[in-house]
């Protein structure tokens, strides 16, 4: 490994030196530009962004966003990628392979199915997709320093509102923020400019100090020596190999994004020991991967319709065996009158259903004497933007009311788990909520994704079968029946369902009196079926989800 000595100058005053010498007519329209500074920085000595074979940049021209994506995948080098399927306007175009690594890490995430890679991405867009990818989130209902603040999208509001409050955005000349303007490439360089001060390329030894930021982005890594950092440290996802640091100080704080654990070496020979702080605010990186929490399951070469994806069929699970004739409404639920199974009418219910009762009360003898043999009560859940554990304000009541009423009780944790760690931790917390609690009846992870506002969104299908098996294995480990909630689109387009064979199922797909289909038409049997999210029950008021239990 080539060693580069840079003795008592900063790493990046020498590369800014350097940029200074670039001959002035680099680009023929970048002189006197307000962003000349990042453009010769981020396009001449980065390259992350190229200039026009005619000696132009043009700074205030737009971006597509599939462009932008490249941008980002050249900065960070993301190494797994969803499958070609995920979007349906992307086979065979330029940008693919970069829209497909940002989708995969949850930082590119179309519109209704599509990437638009030919479209213009605006500001709100972009400062969003930047944010995403450095796990950088924000208070969604902070007030944002802009006059037009108002004008920003819900989705982009956490985002903006964050890289503002750290002087990433610096280009609002007149107060306003454009958030629906599409963004140029001038103020594409100038927050990458703000973000990092000096990106690590090239696998060799740096010694010397920095004057901001660090990123280290070369494949196999690098080494630091001597130096002190007043910023972060950042190690992009495509960083593989060895990152050494000797002697180094970093004021902020350590920002891993990759597989890779830096060493740390202390000399003695510097006056500072090493001092090298994680972040406490970053979402936990995936060290344990899904290869090692489970084995895929046995595709049987056959396929179902989910849209317009084949999705393979596994051999471990059971096909469907209800079908049509198989129930019938009685008043607002559905009874069952086939033969392969003995069937219990249950319910589930959280916080929604006390708030709806009268003095925030469930009444669990009348919800017995009306018929319900068993409840799943929610326990907690992990917000789905932010991430932090929460307890349902009222699930040790309503578990004692129900266990005294003689009704079968479980429980069921809203799951936002975007790695193995992170489902573990949420199987501890329900267990721990559950030590003075008495429960006869399952435990299921409910892992749902609706939109791109989720926190999971973009979770691979391994690491999302992986985080459900760990949590259910940490369940049963307690003593508990674990069980696993998922709607159609989870269940064939997240889980490997030859892999969660083992755990129970339960399955949402509700009907009214005016479905053609009357049964689930899902291709497995589950083993509870929530047909209905608007019963109407004795001692709760508003409406309740209600559920069929086959038992063979």
């Amino acid at each position: 490994m080539k060693k580069n000595h840079l003795p008592k100058r900063l790493i990046s005053g020498v590369l800014a030196a350097l940029l200074t010498a670039l001959p002035a007519a680099a680009f023929s329209d970048t002189e006197g530009h307000w962003a000349e500074g990042a453009i010769a920085k981020w396009s001449e000595e980065y390259k992350l962004i190229q200039g026009y074979e005619d000696g132009t940049f043009r700074p205030d021209q737009s971006i597509t966003r599939g462009a932008f994506a490249g941008i980002m995948d050249r900065f960070l080098k993301f190494r797994t990628a969803s499958a070609p399927e995920t979007f349906s306007d992307t086979a065979g175009t330029y940008w693919e392979s970069s829209i497909l690594k940002l989708h995969a890490a949850g930082v590119y995430q179309g519109n209704g199915g599509k990437a638009l890679s030919g479209d213009s991405i605006t500001r709100q867009q972009a400062v969003t997709m930047i944010a995403r990818a450095f796990r950088i989130t924000g208070d969604d209902a902070a007030a944002l320093p802009y006059g037009d603040g108002d004008l920003v999208a819900d989705y982009a509001r956490g985002a903006v509102a964050e890289m503002s409050d750290r002087g990433y955005i610096t280009d609002s000349w007149n107060g306003d923020f454009r958030p629906t303007d599409a963004i140029t490439r001038a103020e594409i360089v100038n927050i990458l400019s703000n973000m990092i001060q000096l990106l690590v390329q090239e696998t060799r030894s740096y010694s010397g100090n920095a004057d901001g930021t660090v990123m280290i982005n070369a494949e196999g890594g690098a080494s630091l020596s001597n130096m002190k950092i007043p910023g972060d440290l950042i190690l992009a996802p495509g960083v593989t190999g060895a990152v050494t640091l000797t002697d180094v100080t970093i004021a902020g704080s350590i920002k891993n994004f990759s597989d890779v654990q830096p060493s740390v070496i202390s000399t003695g020979q510097t006056p500072e020991a090493p001092v090298l702080p994680v972040d406490p605010e970053m979402p936990s990186l995936p060290a344990i991967q899904p290869s090692e929490v489970y084995t895929p399951g046995t595709k049987t070469g056959e396929t179902v319709a989910y849209g317009s994806t084949q999705v393979p069929l596994y051999a471990e699970r059971e096909r469907i065996r209800l079908s049509s004739g198989d129930f019938y409404w009685d008043g607002d639920r559905l009874s069952y009158a086939g033969e392969d199974f003995r069937v219990r009418f249950g319910i589930d219910v959280s916080a929604y259903q006390n708030r709806a009762s009268s003095n925030e009360t469930i009444d669990w003898n009348a919800v017995a004497n009306d018929g319900v043999e068993f409840a799943m009560v929610r326990a907690g859940l992990r917000g789905y933007s932010n991430g932090s554990l929460l307890s349902d304000a009222f699930y040790k009541q309503n578990i004692q009311g129900a266990m005294d009423a003689g009704i079968e009780t479980g429980v069921y944790f809203f799951a936002q788990a975007i790695t193995v760690e992170e489902a573990i931790e949420e199987a501890d917390y329900v267990i721990e909520l559950l030590k003075d609690c008495k429960i006869d009846g399952p435990v299921a992870y409910d892992w749902e994704m609706h939109d791109a506002t989720y926190r999971v969104y973009g979770t691979t299908p391994e690491m999302a079968t992986a985080c459900a098996i760990a949590f259910c294995q940490r369940i049963a480990e307690a003593g508990y029946t674990p069980m696993i909630y998922a709607g159609s689109y989870v269940s064939y387009i997240k889980y490997d369902q030859g892999a969660i064979a083992p755990y129970l199922s339960w399955y949402p797909e509700y009907k009214s009196a005016t479905s053609e289909k009357l049964f689930p038409t899902f291709a497995y049997q589950m083993d509870y079926w929530q047909f209905s999210s608007s019963c109407s029950i004795d001692g709760i008021g508003g409406r309740v989800d209600a559920n069929l239990q086959f038992i063979s």
